[in-house]
């Protein structure tokens, strides 16, 4: 309700109120014309007490200065408006005291002075939630691009690293993988955009990133997909099962000696192991555990109650992974 319903609303009301409550026994022209009169004085002074005095106290949080402020504004406006009614009353032939008039035009007023308070104290603070609710959204998608913007340069260090080292081993591989890596990296600059995904997407993606580690590794790496067709539709964070295959293979060795196997599965709570046998280098390169921590902060993100969960056994090492069902959150994009 806006302050012109009220304006328009509060005469009507009042009126009424007076003339059932305090003239009932002896309704006349000269009640109505005095209950009226009464009304419309009452609500017209409790509006002007309002404006003035949210020109000294504007919002919902001066609320001890704003009670000062409606009795500072609020007694001489009603003591003229109480001294307007009583030769009003005298006019018209009615000998109402004075006290009586003052009374009910103090009770007049503040109903009127309470009904534009509660409505501008709701509208205050539906717009204070929707300001917050809106800057809230903002730091979480400035939060969450940030972390989806680490994946890029991540994913192309780590690439590039491993691409060394084929170079010296194997120069036809080496031109392979770079092939690979382009239409890799191209999917991802496509799909960056989206802070969700479906398993399948995702699933697809990491087949083509898996092309690109099968040239350099071959048989060394063993991919083990145990996950029904029936999680298609859940969704993940994008890139997040490239982001564990290439730690895995980052931090473990793989050699046709000792292969290493990357095994994805569910459970009946809907989530998604990804578990590798452990085989740590001698010499593991420096890590700052970018991989795990961006796909941990991004999960945070979201609003959903689980998050990852990530163990190290003697001989496994084993990530738990959230799948978010279609139904309950819709797919972002920017």
């Amino acid at each position: 309700m806006t302050t012109k319903k009220i304006r328009c609303y509060a005469p009507v009301f009042l009126f009424i109120f007076l003339l059932l409550l305090f003239h009932v026994a002896t309704i006349s022209y000269l009640t109505i014309a005095v209950s009226a009169f009464y009304a419309i004085m009452a609500s017209e002074s409790a509006l002007w007490i309002i404006l003035l005095t949210r020109r000294k106290a504007r919002g919902i949080i001066h609320l001890k200065k704003k009670l000062r402020l409606i009795v500072l504004y609020g007694l001489p406006i009603s003591l003229l408006v109480s001294v307007a009614g009583f030769l009003f009353s005298r006019w018209i032939g009615l000998h109402h005291e004075f006290a009586y008039i003052a009374g009910l035009n103090m009770l007049c007023c503040s109903l009127v002075i309470g009904a534009y308070e509660c409505v501008y104290y709701v509208r205050q603070w539906k717009r204070l939630f929707i300001e917050s609710e809106n800057i809230r959204k903002s730091t979480l998608h400035i939060q969450y691009k940030f972390l989806r913007d680490q994946i890029k340069p991540h994913f192309l260090f780590n690439s590039l690293n491993s691409l060394t080292s084929l170079i010296s081993q194997d120069p036809e591989k080496a031109e392979r993988y770079v092939e690979e890596m382009a239409m890799v990296y191209r999917y991802l600059l496509k799909n960056n955009g989206k802070a969700l995904t479906t398993f399948k997407a995702e699933r697809e993606f990491l087949s083509s990133y898996l092309l690109m580690l099968h040239t350099r590794f071959n048989d060394a790496l063993v991919i083990d997909m145990q996950v029904d067709a029936c999680y298609d539709d859940f969704l993940i964070p994008p890139f997040v099962l490239q982001l564990l295959v290439e730690n895995a293979v980052k931090h473990n060795i793989v050699s046709q000696s000792q292969p290493l196997t990357i095994r994805f599965y569910t459970d009946d709570e809907d989530q998604l192991y990804i578990c590798n046998n452990l085989q740590k280098k001698r010499n593991p390169p420096p890590s700052e555990k970018t991989g795990l921590r961006n796909i941990s902060s991004r999960y945070e993100l979201l609003p959903v109650k689980r998050t990852p969960r990530i163990t190290e056994q003697d001989e496994l090492f084993k990530v738990m992974i959230p799948l978010i069902p279609h139904h309950t959150y819709e797919t972002v994009e920017e």
